[in-house]
């Protein structure tokens, strides 16, 4: 999940956390640097849960990817 900037991702780690999502921030890879500093991995049996829980906190990633190979694709 990329966010924009890094302050939208510290906030959604919170509201993640908060509602017991597993979570990992990290900065981002080179392929989606230009997009943001900061990433949310998530599993994607847990993404449905957590698209919610951000959009509910006012934290709703701009973009969400999904790795592929060596590659991003936007989901």
């Amino acid at each position: 999940m990329a966010f924009g900037s890094s302050h939208k991702a510290l906030k959604a780690e919170e509201i993640l956390k908060d509602a017991g999502i597993p979570m990992r921030l990290l900065p981002a890879p080179k392929a989606l640097a230009a997009y943001c500093d900061l990433v949310i991995s998530i599993d994607e049996g847990s993404l449905g849960r957590a698209r919610n829980s951000l959009e509910e906190g006012g934290a709703g990633p701009k973009k969400i990817y999904r790795k592929e190979g060596e590659g991003y694709v936007a989901v």
